[in-house]
């Protein structure tokens, strides 16, 4: 993401993970002026990541349950 970024060939970040380690590159598209959109799950959203980014999409259990035809805990 910081390269494509450094290199101009990023808009748009869309981030598919919960994972704290994150904030600091999330931090850095930030300051390169990247639009940063957080995809986070109804099991497993990570606050500091909403904070951080532009947006925030949520996948809640029913999408995901409808999607697969089965339910998930």
């Amino acid at each position: 993401m910081i390269t494509l970024s450094y290199n101009k060939e990023l808009k748009v970040a869309i981030i598919g993970s919960s994972d704290s380690d994150l904030q600091p590159a999330i931090k850095e598209l930030e300051n390169q002026g990247i639009e940063r959109i957080y995809l986070g799950s109804e099991v497993s959203l990570n606050k500091g990541l909403t904070y951080t980014t532009n947006r925030t999409i949520l996948i809640r259990n029913s999408e995901v349950n409808e999607f697969i035809g089965k339910t998930l805990v």
